[in-house]
């Protein structure tokens, strides 16, 4: 799942601020793209596979193929934001390029209050304020937004899989760490005190969240970068292993063989010369 948001590319539909009315009821009538709906106000009924009360500060994500059908409150009648996107994974080393249709690692329903609610409902602004059909800039600007929610969503959904904000918290704090820092000496032990937490504690948030532990994760990350530098740079294997934090040559060649089954030289030469 992280490989397929690190490759995603999205295209906006639609976006509309929908404001209802007593009595209003309808169904989602687009089960064909992947859709955002951001409840600004009032109070309704949705009915999918169960029925559940819906109110301000509720934001929903729906796959393609999910059926959903929505009904105001009489007294409270709802206001929603709706975004419909299409999504394409791809562009990645091989090239290739698929329409994703199953779910992106995202909640059904996320709940936000106080400092999350803003900042959905500040993000869902400039989706709304930033779309315009046909124009490139608003497209670029949308996109900026609806990637920033995401990963919005995503920081918010691990704040509630760790139960605290402190551990969600140093969870980011370490990861920002080792995605900034990655180049250099990364000391985990040290990274884990500078974030108030124990080692294990760090490697138990790293397994929960990325199915990795930080060293792992540290590993991953460097042949990413080098990766790059193999495929769009004429760097030599010396200088990709200084600037990417290997200890010399020889530990980037052994490092990036794990993970890509290659040695540096040889995935450069097949990624180039496509054999």
């Amino acid at each position: 799942m992280e490989e397929l948001l690190r490759q995603l590319h999205l295209h906006v539909h639609l976006v509309m601020d929908k404001r209802t009315y007593p009595g209003w009821r309808d169904i989602r009538q687009n089960r064909s793209a992947h859709t955002f709906y951001w409840i600004r106000e009032g109070r309704g009924v949705f009915r999918g596979e169960n029925e559940f009360v819906v109110r301000a500060g509720m934001l929903l994500y729906m796959h393609p193929g999910m059926e959903l059908a929505m009904e105001t409150d009489e007294r409270h009648p709802l206001q929603i934001t709706m975004v419909l996107i299409s999504a394409m994974q791809g562009g990645g080393d091989a090239g290739s390029w698929r329409k994703v249709e199953e779910a992106l690692p995202l909640p059904f329903l996320l709940e936000a209050q106080g400092e999350a609610a803003h900042e959905f409902d500040k993000l869902f602004g400039e989706i709304e304020a930033g779309w315009v059909p046909g124009q490139a800039d608003g497209e670029l600007m949308t996109k900026g937004a609806l990637f920033r929610l995401i990963s919005a969503i995503r920081r918010r959904m691990r704040e509630a899989q760790t139960g605290s904000a402190q551990s969600a918290d140093a969870f980011e704090r370490a990861k920002q760490a080792i995605d900034r820092g990655y180049a250099g000496q990364v000391k985990l032990s040290e990274l884990a005190r500078s974030c108030g937490i124990s080692d294990s504690h760090l490697r138990n948030l790293f397994q929960r969240h990325l199915e990795r532990s930080p060293k792992d994760y540290l590993s991953v990350l460097r042949a990413e970068h080098a990766k790059k530098q193999l495929l769009y740079a004429d760097s030599t294997m010396k200088e990709i292993a200084e600037s990417c934090g290997y200890a010399d040559e020889f530990h980037f060649s052994k490092s990036f063989k794990k993970y890509t089954g290659l040695p540096p030289k040889a995935w450069r030469a097949r990624m180039k010369g496509g054999t």
